[in-house]
């Protein structure tokens, strides 16, 4: 799917002096590299932004917390399963349960 045909508002927010277009950014390529230690550049094709050009710190900056973010995420679900087993522990079975079950006795286990 692209950018274009999603049903949300843009978010993004960006000054004239950021916007170029696809034809006058590959015949200034070097000038808007160097805007891009200030700011990101956002390209224009067909009068629609179609791309981010951004200093290679800023997107390293963006990965670096969209690694934070994934940890995050996956910190979260840690927590939601251990609070379900909180919740549900008389379902839970212990040791002796288990080795019970399947007729394990502790001499077995030994070496």
């Amino acid at each position: 799917m692209s950018y274009a045909t999603r049903d949300y508002d843009d978010p993004v927010l960006f000054g004239p002096t950021q916007l170029v277009t696809s034809s006058r950014l590959s015949k200034n390529l070097g000038e808007y590299l160097n805007k891009t230690e200030n700011k990101p550049i956002f390209i224009q094709k067909d009068n629609n932004v179609a791309a981010v050009l951004l200093n290679i710190e800023e997107y390293r900056s963006l990965l670096l917390e969209e690694q934070r973010v994934e940890d995050l995420y996956i910190e979260v679900l840690a927590i939601r399963r251990m609070l379900e087993l909180i919740k549900n522990e008389a379902d839970l079975l212990d040791n002796d349960a288990i080795m019970k079950h399947f007729n394990v006795t502790p001499d077995m286990l030994e070496d």
